[in-house]
């Protein structure tokens, strides 16, 4: 099986943001127009990451992230 270079800079930064997710248990992503902590990593690769709010459905880079109360 033939893997080309750019899908296997893919997984591996699925798998750096995967690995930065689980490092925050501390800490909450928290929406920046609503407030909601409902908010999800929608892209990321060459894009770069970006979240989504469930709530708003605000997209976009900037979040506000808190530490856990």
């Amino acid at each position: 099986m033939i893997v080309h270079k750019d899908a296997e800079d893919f997984n591996e930064l699925d798998r750096k943001i995967e690995e930065e997710a689980r490092k925050r248990t501390d800490s909450v992503l928290v929406c920046p127009q609503c407030n909601s902590i409902n908010v999800t990593y929608y892209m990321g690769l060459k894009t770069g990451v970006q979240y989504q709010c469930k709530e708003c459905s605000y997209v976009g880079a900037f979040i506000i992230e808190r530490d856990k109360e």
